[in-house]
């Protein structure tokens, strides 16, 4: 590794998605103000500009069939910050109302925004699941997170190698926790719940393309390249911009990859099921 720690951009919230081809995009949360809640205007614009050039170069690279049958579903979690803020969810409504609004200058229905359509059972507000949500130790009131704070001297960068390599893994089980591993794990199972649904819509939609936007956390996804794509130690440090994040592409014959920072790597969604059922609480 270099003196500087590997840094996930936004580069990779691009459109890559064919016909009958699936990409989901796992996305952090855009910077927010900790104290009052709410993303920074900064963010709220960065925000803005990454959806709105994904939308411009899908336009440009589509035929009119092509725009006519795309469907995008977005997703985040519903994690809750110290100033009642859903911060990762509020980046999705960010990405669904750019969308929604591209959908209606190209004359498309609002429909083909999955969680707008009557008919299914989204409510119109972006979908929260719990696979998204940052790790357990935060909400579990298991006693670790309060463990590694009193160890480190509060929330700092010993705080985080500790955590991410699972230098304490012993006290962590302890207190039976989810640690890295388990954390990707769950990652994983999720992308595969997602390829399920993919297959089954593919099924239904035939000729179609679809986008799973997802809005998630730092200390989900920093776990996820350095085990499943970098391959580097689990104490290493890769950094993930506020807005930045991954995308997965599923084609029409089920191969899967997943591009980072403009670089598209091999990528499998092998994960321990008796892992999962264990921390899934």
């Amino acid at each position: 590794m270099s003196n500087e720690p590997f840094k996930v951009t936004t580069t990779a919230i691009m459109p890559q998605a064919k016909l009958n081809e699936t990409q989901i995009i796992l996305q952090r949360h855009c910077n927010y103000d900790k104290q009052k809640g709410g993303l920074i205007p900064e963010s709220i614009r960065i925000q803005k500009e990454v959806v709105n050039k994904f939308n411009e170069v899908m336009n440009n690279q589509s035929s009119n069939e092509e725009l006519k049958n795309t469907y995008f579903l977005f997703v985040s979690s519903g994690t809750v910050s110290s100033s009642n803020f859903k911060r990762a969810k509020e980046t999705t409504n960010i990405a669904m109302s750019e969308v929604k609004k591209f959908f209606e200058n190209n004359s498309i229905s609002s429909s083909h925004i999955l969680n707008l359509d009557l008919d299914k059972n989204y409510n119109s507000e972006v979908r929260e699941d719990k696979h998204l949500t940052e790790p357990s130790m935060f909400t579990d009131s298991s006693g670790y997170f309060e463990y590694l704070k009193e160890k480190h001297g509060g929330i700092n960068k010993d705080f985080w190698i500790d955590f991410e390599g699972d230098l304490s893994i012993e006290k962590r089980k302890e207190f039976d926790t989810e640690g890295p591993e388990e954390i990707v794990n769950r990652v994983i199972r999720y992308l595969n719940i997602l390829k399920r649904y993919s297959d089954y819509f593919h099924k239904k939609n035939p000729n179609s393309r679809l986008i799973i936007w997802n809005g998630t956390h730092y200390d989900i996804l920093s776990p996820l390249v350095k085990q499943r794509i970098l391959n580097y130690n689990k104490e290493d440090i890769v950094k993930v911009d506020n807005c930045g994040g991954l995308s997965i592409l599923i084609d029409e014959f089920s191969s899967i990859t997943i591009n980072m920072n403009g670089i598209t790597y091999p990528f499998d969604l092998q994960y321990n099921p008796q892992l999962y059922l264990h921390y899934r609480k």
